[in-house]
């Protein structure tokens, strides 16, 4: 079992947003997760083992997944995502060819998932955010709709594709085969196109020329209880503290919109401080 998933919703307020640091490889991470307004946690996140021995060898791999609450299920989804990925990591030296581990990655997380929803295999999934990362260099790949981000010299860049199908409508739009207003209004624009757990997920999106992370980057991974709530600029104004702050400022935003139906919200921020 992977040994480092936080899926538990009850955590104390040190534990919330603790910050894993690892020095000699210049990284601080925070995180946040919350439960919201919904009855129970679909997301799950996981990070590898962070000592420093083993960081400079390996690197570490980061994971976020968001359980799919409109079918069935989605906390089973998420967790098994997450601890199938944190697995493959543990079991594989990750030295070369990292979109190929990342594909099989992948595969072994969609068939953890059938294997967890049993019968329910097909009816339910979760998303996929995964970056590894090692001597500052990023590789990433995701599925479904959760957000990825880069937050370099004040702006912020959102750097994976949505697989979803409000996609689909607004590529449709920008060639003439529907108006972008029919793109924007169609009621299924958040359908997932591809997720982890489907019969055979079809779209997986990576970074095809590695990303090397400059002191004073912030790298997240946000599931759509975040980004759904929070404005790019709301986004924006929590990175000016250190990760942890920036967890809890990013927590109280969400927290302040008293939205009725606030979906769970997770974050990992990976601050470079050298």
């Amino acid at each position: 079992m992977g040994r480092r998933v936080e899926k538990t919703v009850d955590l104390g307020m040190d534990r919330l947003y603790q910050v894993e640091i690892s020095p000699r490889h210049g990284l601080v991470i925070g995180k946040v997760h919350g439960i919201g307004a919904r009855g129970n946690q679909e997301d799950a996140f996981g990070i590898s083992d962070t000592k420093d021995e083993t960081v400079l060898e390996k690197g570490v791999l980061l994971i976020l997944s968001d359980g799919m609450g409109g079918l069935c299920d989605g906390e089973k989804a998420s967790a098994a995502t997450v601890i199938a990925c944190l697995n493959y990591f543990d079991n594989h030296e990750m030295e070369h060819a990292p979109w190929e581990h990342f594909h099989d990655m992948a595969q072994e997380a969609n068939e953890q998932v059938k294997e967890a929803l049993g019968k329910t295999a097909g009816a339910g999934g979760a998303t996929l955010i995964a970056a590894w990362i090692k001597d500052q260099k990023v590789y990433w790949a995701s599925v479904g709709d959760s957000h990825l981000y880069l937050f370099r010299e004040e702006e912020l860049h959102q750097l994976n594709q949505e697989h979803t199908y409000g996609a689909t409508l607004d590529r449709m739009a920008q060639n003439g085969e529907i108006t972008q207003a029919e793109a924007a209004k169609n009621p299924s624009r958040r359908a997932l196109t591809s997720f982890i757990g489907a019969d055979k997920p079809n779209e997986l999106d990576w970074n095809e020329k590695e990303l090397t992370l400059q002191k004073g980057d912030r790298f997240l991974l946000m599931s759509d209880g975040v980004f759904g709530t929070l404005t790019k600029q709301e986004i924006t104004d929590a990175m000016q503290y250190p990760a942890d702050k920036s967890a809890k400022h990013l927590e109280m935003q969400i927290e302040s919109k008293k939205k009725r139906n606030q979906d769970n919200y997770t974050a990992i921020i990976v601050e470079v401080i050298g």
